[in-house]
């Protein structure tokens, strides 16, 4: 009896690890595992014998704390050969990093202080259960997927679901100032004789979510706005004229990607390929405005800032 129980149990390791190769390579399950790494929740517990016990948290019923003195995931057949348990009565105190997506995580571990009486249901022994790999229960998972279903803080480590945001602002040099005196020199308006501008192109938020690994939606709004600044002279000296071109370009996206190669929940990937498609309503303004002043009489200004708008909506 106990051969045929050794037995069935080598042939279920070895399918189990049959099943672990089958999903991930060695080298990409190493990459999973350096991931949780830097994910687990961490605790170092100091009991009030001085003793010290170090891990990750996995579990906390009312009178223990089970913690795994290893770095790997608490996933399989032989992960709870490093599981220690020590009774909440004894702890002193514990430093505890809480688990879950490694740019959220507080770097810094929290100090929590047990009562030396009823410590059960203290407020730092119920932190310690509600931030635990498992919460329900001491569970042990045969394989990567079925973890997730029971642990909020692997989901979090391995988000299937994910956020990408950007924002940000660029300048630049005027380019049309020349291109706008050349045209003014060409016409019978005062000459010009110097042109300065600028260029400003802000992306206030781009923001989406991605779905199922592949699918992403998202949305933007961005808003690009251009100047130039013209001063212009008449022939005889009489009258000076100034002009002031802008153009403001407002625009906002909505938009659907599916990545054709994808960077999967554990990030082994460094690059993808996306497709996609979204709908863009815009809203360009152009405006011109001048004003003109008599050079042998400066009291006196004619038509001040005189405006030329136009603007209109683009669908795209």
């Amino acid at each position: 009896m106990k051969r045929f129980t050794l037995l069935c149990l080598t042939l279920l390791t070895f399918a189990w690890l049959q099943g672990q190769e089958s999903e991930f390579s060695d080298e990409k399950w190493t990459h999973i595992e350096q991931r949780w790494n830097q994910s687990q929740p961490v605790v170092i517990v100091y009991t009030r014998s001085d003793g010290v016990i170090s891990g990750q948290q996995i579990h906390a019923t009312p009178d223990s704390l089970f913690i795994l003195q290893d770095k790997g995931l608490p996933v399989g057949p032989d992960w709870q050969k490093g599981l220690v348990s020590v009774y909440v009565n004894e702890i002193d105190h514990v430093l505890f990093q809480a688990g879950g997506n490694k740019l959220w995580r507080k770097k810094k571990a929290a100090a929590l202080k047990f009562p030396s009486s009823n410590p059960a249901y203290s407020e730092p022994h119920m932190r310690l259960r509600n931030s635990s790999v498992y919460v329900d229960t001491l569970y042990n998972p045969p394989d990567l997927n079925e973890a997730f279903v029971h642990s909020d803080v692997l989901r979090r480590a391995f988000r299937k679901k994910r956020f990408r945001y950007s924002f940000g602002v660029s300048f630049g040099s005027n380019v049309v100032g020349e291109e706008i005196q050349k045209a003014i020199d060409q016409t019978a308006l005062p000459h010009s004789y110097g042109n300065w501008g600028e260029y400003t192109n802000m992306e206030i938020l781009d923001l989406s979510v991605r779905f199922f690994d592949r699918l992403i939606l998202g949305a933007s709004l961005f808003s690009r706005r251009s100047s130039t600044y013209i001063s212009d002279y008449s022939y005889n000296e009489i009258r000076e004229m100034n002009y002031d071109y802008m153009v403001e370009y407002v625009e906002n996206r909505i938009y659907a990607e599916y990545a054709i190669l994808n960077i999967d929940r554990y990030f082994y990937r460094k690059f993808e390929v996306i497709a996609g498609a979204g709908l863009l309503l815009a809203k360009p303004e152009w405006r011109l405005s001048y004003s003109y002043y008599d050079v042998q009489n400066p009291d006196y200004e004619a038509d001040p800032n005189l405006y030329l708008i136009n603007s209109d909506k683009l669908l795209g």
